[in-house]
């Protein structure tokens, strides 16, 4: 049987994934990834923390060189190459070779999507300007962090509230320059918490000097230089500034798909099986081009998280390289779990939030406590505050929020399984979490919560 051809098209994190599990899966095929900027692997996570100057080096974020990846996974790897057309009924896609212009096409047995997403960005001119800055890539983060280390800026406007607005936010104030954000939505962070918590979230901003603003921007002014000196809003201010980053969240990229007649979905991203196969039958896609199915409701969400985006990758390396040999693999879909880190402030969620649940019809309420963190003696012990959304009459777990100090965002991981197996608050009541004075009180505040939601849900 020849070998067969394997094309993966794009990196960061879903894209290695699969070109390593593909090749796992079937070592004789010829695995080719294509990515066309210069880095294949990288932690963007952590990008905020370099530009706070946490991490110094950017080299520390690359995970896996292109050099690495071909010695230690045995795919051949083309970075700086864009993948302009694909044609999988002809089994073949159009390459711009970005370093010399030339433009060539090649023939695959199958490919794998692993296209990403780009920032959001609002529709106003002059998003160009040298100190107008998104915040996606490692090289967006190297480009902020070098106008950081060449000239004082005062004052920075923020677009967007959501975790990445936060952790820039967090990076800004590190490097000494004051800090607004514009959120028109309900709140920051209001697809993470609903209202009784975020006010805790929005007194440490202001307690860091960061400030809120629920406005929209509608204009930048600019200097006779190019650079933008003031953004204006949707409420007549006009806020000086000596720079802006635009965190507004991301779309995924599907432009190359919907040029193959691959189909998008309700959320806007890639349609995809549980093996990740798209309506095409030789093309599979994973990361952050995809939706995906939420395991509480089996709703097709789009959740852009690194941990979905590794996960799917496997699914779909394996897959497109099987061959027909064993079982395909599915992916089980996702809980929804993510937590940031706001300044001194850990907030975390899970499942869903109130509105969510009863958006998808469920009959809810959520029960709200603060507890301490540790032993109420010990150094070191903080408020921790934890919402619990429960479905009435059979009292299933659907969702929580951790906020908290000390402690709060691993505990959301304890919840995970929980709402992903349908369990009730009983069975978290009933739980032996750990306790021991340094790292839990008696009754951990998980436990306390479940005793809460429990005393409502009695007739």
């Amino acid at each position: 049987m020849p070998a067969q051809r394997i094309a993966v098209i794009g990196g960061t994190a879903s894209g290695p994934a699969a070109a390593a599990q593909a090749k796992r899966t079937d070592p004789g095929a010829e695995v080719v990834l294509f990515e066309q900027g210069p880095h294949i692997s990288y932690g963007a996570c952590e990008m905020p923390y370099f530009v706070a100057g946490e991490i110094e080096d950017a080299k520390r974020l690359i995970k896996l060189t292109p050099e690495r990846f071909e010695q230690t996974r045995g795919g051949r790897v083309l970075v700086r190459h864009r993948v302009v057309a694909l044609d999988p009924p002809r089994n073949r896609l159009t390459v711009e070779d970005l370093a010399t212009g030339e433009v060539r096409r090649e023939r695959f047995d199958k490919f794998i999507l692993a296209t990403g997403a780009r920032s959001l960005l609002p529709e106003l001119d002059g998003l160009d300007a040298p100190n107008v800055f998104p915040f996606r890539t490692l090289e967006d983060a190297a480009a902020l962090r070098a106008y950081l280390d060449e000239r004082a800026v005062g004052h920075a406007v923020v677009f967007g509230g959501g975790y990445i607005g936060m952790e820039v936010a967090e990076a800004l104030r590190a490097r000494e320059v004051r800090v607004t954000i514009l959120e028109p939505g309900p709140g920051v962070l209001h697809a993470y918490l609903d209202d009784d918590l975020r006010p805790l979230v929005e007194a440490v901003l202001q307690r860091r000097g960061v400030v809120v603003r629920r406005e929209r921007a509608v204009a930048l002014d600019h200097h006779p230089g190019g650079t933008v000196r003031a953004v204006r809003t949707d409420r007549g201010e006009r806020i000086g500034c000596g720079l802006v980053v635009v965190a507004m969240g991301i779309v995924p990229n599907t432009e190359l798909a919907a040029g193959a007649r691959i189909r998008t979905g309700e959320t806007g991203a890639l349609a995809v099986d549980a093996q990740m196969r798209t309506n095409l039958p030789n093309v599979w896609a994973c990361g952050d081009c995809v939706e995906v199915e939420r395991v509480i409701d089996r709703k097709k969400v789009y959740a852009p998280l690194s941990p979905t985006a590794f996960r799917t990758a496997r699914v779909a390396g394996h897959n497109a390289a099987r061959r027909g040999r064993g079982r395909p693999t599915r992916f089980p879909g996702v809980t929804g779990a993510s937590a940031v880190r706001v300044f001194e402030l850990e907030v975390a969620a899970v499942g869903l939030r109130l509105r969510e649940a009863e958006a998808a019809g469920y009959d809810a309420f959520a029960a709200t406590i603060r507890h301490v963190s540790r032993g109420a003696s010990m150094p070191g012990a903080k408020p921790v505050h934890v919402r619990l959304v429960v479905e009435r009459g059979r009292g299933r777990l659907l969702g929580a929020e951790l906020v908290g100090e000390d402690g709060a965002a691993l505990r959301a991981d304890v919840l995970v399984p929980l709402i992903r197996e349908g369990a009730t608050v009983a069975r978290l009541r009933d739980l032996d979490l750990i306790y021991t004075p340094p790292f839990a009180p008696p009754l951990d505040p998980l436990i306390v919560a479940a005793h809460e939601a429990a005393r409502r849900l009695r007739p």
